[in-house]
């Protein structure tokens, strides 16, 4: 993983101030370290603003600085980026990323059924399951313990953690990440009862997940009752995150974890649904809208409006409701006063 500064500017298409041959082997956070420790030799560190740079004095000495053309000139050694130098931090971590690769293939102790079609370039380690005409498309990665049940199609580049499992006639796209332990295409949380009986609804559709989604560890989503559960190009779910039944999750959403979709929910466009969140079944969370955590939606939200509490209403209108609600005992006691006073003038 060593690099040298002249190799890592060239990596990033950026600048370098210092020795060329100056050797980075690794990269560091700065805010972990405490004002008087100076930061790492053969390390990289990433500044981008002059908060960091006052609240780590030392950061000037060793290591190398990642920062901006304006920032630079307080380092001795730099890459120094003249776009976005967030992103290019994010390129220098893939190059340092010590994630495992894996030889293409079927591991000799990986169970597939003879109907299923794995492309070449696909690993498939042992103790994976793949089973009667699943699709396993180019450069996948199926870790051990994973199930991926029949009829279900895995696109090109995706990579299932161990332990997922994916439903059968499910379909996954282009280089999603599902990470360990979550189950796609349960079925739905579906009951009909009547006296003395309840039926359980059949759920007889699937789920379907676009290209670049990211699913984190412990979530699960649900198939259709009918048709497809769907969710969007580049949604990103957090850890333990539940989709409902039939529900409709747009594009370039972020829901964090803990958080839960009733059944039908249809979230739009470019929504964020923030921690321990719970949605009710049927509702519409409109296109930019935020719901803040802990909250409870029991009806549609606006584009593009913020919302918080139990029942989430719209944040302006919560700001002003909590900061009558502080005031309640002191109303209470004036409340109080004028009653007593009205008590006494009558006869």
């Amino acid at each position: 993983m060593i690099i040298t500064l002249e190799e890592l500017g060239r990596l990033l298409g950026a600048e370098i101030k210092g020795a060329g041959d100056y050797a980075v082997a690794g990269i560091r956070d700065i805010e972990r370290l405490s004002a008087e420790q100076p930061l790492e030799e053969h390390c990289l560190y990433f500044v981008e603003s002059r908060a960091v740079l006052k609240r780590h004095p030392l950061a000037a000495g060793n290591g190398v600085i990642l920062t901006t053309a304006e920032l630079a000139e307080q380092f001795p050694r730099a890459v120094i980026v003249s776009g976005d130098a967030r992103l290019a931090f994010f390129k220098a971590l893939s190059h340092f990323d010590r994630a495992p690769a894996f030889a293409p293939g079927v591991g000799p102790r990986a169970l597939v059924d003879s109907s299923a079609q794995i492309d070449p370039t696909a690993s498939v380690l042992d103790g994976a399951v793949v089973m009667a005409r699943a699709v396993i498309g180019p450069a996948c990665v199926i870790y051990p313990g994973a199930v991926i049940e029949p009829a279900a199609v895995i696109g090109e580049g995706t990579v299932i953690r161990s332990n997922v499992v994916i439903g059968h006639a499910c379909v996954i796209g282009k280089r999603c990440l599902i990470h360990s332990a979550t189950v796609i295409g349960a079925d739905g949380f579906g009951f009909y009862d009547r006296p003395g009986m309840r039926h359980k609804v059949p759920h007889i559709g699937n789920v379907v997940i676009a290209d670049d989604v990211e699913l984190g560890a412990s979530c699960t989503v649900d198939r259709a009752t009918v048709e497809s559960t769907t969710i969007g190009r580049f949604t990103k779910l957090d850890d333990q995150v539940h989709i409902g039944h039939n529900c409709q999750v747009g594009r370039f959403v972020y829901i964090v974890g803990n958080s839960a979709l009733g059944g039908s929910v249809v979230v739009e466009d470019g929504a964020m649904i923030s921690g321990m969140v719970v949605v009710k079944d049927h509702l519409k969370i409109a296109a930019g809208s935020i719901v803040m955590g802990m909250s409870a939606v029991l009806q549609d939200t606006e584009p593009k409006q913020h919302y918080f509490g139990i029942p989430a209403r719209n944040a302006r209108e919560m700001h002003k409701m909590n900061a009558a609600l502080a005031r309640l005992p002191e109303l209470l006691v004036k409340f109080r006063a004028i009653e007593a006073k009205l008590t006494e003038k009558t006869p």
